[in-house]
């Protein structure tokens, strides 16, 4: 612009001169030299004229650069805000977790205080389960060979209990015997009694052998019921 500027001001100045010339006869320029220069000057204002497009063309093309870059810093600013938004939040943050990390340090000393004390515990629970252990052992073993001795009882109990019910058969057995034989008694006693009413005026001699039978009959039975007790 400052050169189209001065261009102009040589343009003007010479066709100034121009016209001086033409009315004085004092100074006279040469036609020919002006008309070149003329030539010149609207040749470079041309030029002039080119650049100034391109540079104008240039311009809003920068002007178009800086405006997306405006809003480009504009947008870098908004972030940059809301980044500083989160780094404060991210400070404030990091004081609660700091916060929070040392009441959870003091809180895992204490954690770690009763822990070692559990840990005791467990210690001493695991001797005493570990004894314990070793008397259920011997329980079991103790409850085995009582096991054991049960069924070999069970098994005595079952032959006893057999035996007896034999022996008890045997017993209602001997029993119906004993009564059977009370009865032949019975009848034999009614029948001596009869023969000693009928013998009674026989000799002596029978009625000696009838004794002797009588005897040896009650011997008999006294056998008997010796043998059935």
């Amino acid at each position: 612009q400052q050169e189209k500027e001065d261009l102009q001001g040589k343009s003007k100045s010479r066709e100034h001169l121009s016209q001086t010339a033409g009315k004085s006869e004092v100074t006279p320029v040469p036609s020919k030299s002006i008309d070149l220069e003329m030539k010149q000057v609207q040749c470079k204002r041309k030029n002039s004229n080119i650049e100034i497009t391109k540079q104008s063309t240039t311009i809003k093309s920068l002007k178009k650069e800086v405006q997306e870059k405006d809003e480009r810093v504009q947008e870098l600013q908004a972030k940059i805000s809301r980044l500083e938004r989160d780094l404060i939040m991210k400070r404030h943050l990091i004081e609660d977790l700091r916060s929070r990390l040392k009441a959870n340090q003091e809180n895992e000393k204490a954690c770690n205080k009763t822990l070692e004390s559990l840990e005791r515990k467990v210690k001493s629970l695991t001797e005493e389960c570990s004894n314990k252990k070793t008397s259920i052992d011997s329980l079991k073993q103790r409850l085995n060979v009582a096991t054991e001795e049960k069924s070999h009882y069970e098994l005595m109990y079952h032959k006893a209990k057999d035996e007896l019910e034999k022996k008890v058969l045997k017993l209602s057995n001997l029993e119906s015997k004993v009564i059977e034989t009370e009865c032949a008694m019975t009848e034999l006693e009614s029948a001596a009694s009869q023969q000693l009413h009928g013998l009674a005026k026989q000799s002596g001699q029978a009625l000696e052998t009838v004794q002797k039978k009588l005897l040896l009959a009650n011997d008999k039975i006294e056998e008997f019921m010796t043998f059935v007790k």
